[in-house]
Formats: structure tokens, sequence, C-alpha cells
């Protein structure tokens, strides 16, 4: 990609922050069709599966209804939770980038986030000596 090409789209990408989210952009939505993944888009708060997810891992048809289901449905289910992660919850319902909980709420969550931090970094690897990083884990 040439640098006036990626000055382009950095400029459109800054631009992008400060402008009401176009939730109507087919280019962005036109390269996900070949996407093999899901995600949970915040500015639009959309989860988007694409069509090419329903392949591999995810669905066959040599497979039982119920073990796609369950795939796709584990897919759709760790994308919800993104909406109320540390970075999911700072996006309103528009998508715009506001902090819509109250202090009470997000104190708990940092107090719950910090004991799953500590929980995690207890858990080591005898035979390497490490211990996970229980930040990196959650």
């Amino acid at each position: 990609m040439g640098l006036s090409t990626r000055l382009f789209d950095y400029e459109n990408a800054a631009k992008s922050l400060v402008l009401p989210v176009n939730q109507t952009n087919w280019v962005i939505w036109g390269e996900l069709a070949i996407y093999v993944g899901v995600l949970n888009d915040l500015k639009t708060n959309e989860i988007v599966l694409p069509a090419a997810i329903l392949q591999g891992i995810f669905f066959s048809n040599d497979r039982p209804h119920y073990m796609n289901y369950g795939a796709i449905g584990f897919a759709i289910a760790e994308l919800i939770t993104h909406g109320f992660d540390d970075k999911g919850r700072q996006f309103d319902k528009y998508g715009n980038l506001e902090d819509w909980w109250v202090p009470s709420t997000k104190e708990k969550f940092i107090t719950k986030v910090q004991c799953m931090i500590d929980q995690y970094g207890n858990y080591s690897v005898p035979e390497l000596g490490l211990n996970l990083n229980g930040f990196r884990t959650i």
C-alpha cells in the first residue's frame, strides 16, 4: 500500500472519530463478506457473522445440527459478552463513545475483573516455572 493511500485511510479513520456513526457504509460491510470470523462492531452496536463463517469448524453438513448450532451459538454468546467488557461498556446503544455505566456499577465491575486477574495470575505451570498472566488471560 502506497504512502498516499495510507495517509488517506488514516485521515478517514481520524475523521470517523468525530463524526456520527455511518451505519450504512457498504464499503466496510462488503469487505466482511469473505471474512471467516465473527466480530462485535462497537461503533454500530452490531454483531457480525459473515456468511463465510458457515464453514469449517463452525459449520459442516457432515455434522449433526446441534453441533452446528452450538458452534455458532458459542460464537454469538462470546460476542455478546464483548458488549459489556471493558471496551464495550464505553459505547452507548448508538455506537457513540460514552461511558454509560453509573459509577457504582463501574467500581463493582473493576473489582470483579481484578479478582479474575488475581485468580488466573495464580495458576502456574510447574514444569516451566511460569505463572499465567492474569491480565492477558481475561
